[in-house]
């Protein structure tokens, strides 16, 4: 009788094991979304901090780039600043999917303006 019992919960274990294997499974992955937000703004706020910003123009853009190349070799991630105007990774022709974007205001030529700046791989 024990036997009868034993393969029949073996049985019965065995039929639900499938629907509990693939139940525990998560299709979509893990949203990293709010990291990577988080990411693009503490990247913004070291340039910003670094006063890239204040009189952002063709004169600044060198040292803003500098500071760009030295976060993409931290963090192995492009940063694009309104477009390819300035980055720091210049590929030619080569797409770089975005990652992360934000918007943020800067003042050029005395005039605020809001330009996205992105991360990318």
């Amino acid at each position: 009788m024990q036997t009868l019992e034993a393969a029949l919960s073996l049985l019965v274990f065995a039929s639900i094991l499938p629907i509990l294997l693939h139940a525990s499974e998560d299709p979509r992955g893990i949203d990293d979304s709010l990291y990577r937000m988080q990411l693009a703004n503490d990247a913004w706020r070291v340039l910003y901090l670094r006063g890239h910003f204040q009189g952002y123009g063709p004169g600044g853009r060198e040292a803003l780039e500098r500071d760009m190349d030295e976060i993409t070799r931290t963090t192995s991630l492009c940063l694009f600043l309104d477009g390819i105007r300035s980055t720091s990774c210049r590929g030619g022709d080569s797409h770089h999917p975005v990652t992360a974007a934000i918007r943020r205001t800067i003042i050029r030529g005395g005039i605020p303006e809001q330009v996205p700046f992105s991360l990318g791989n």
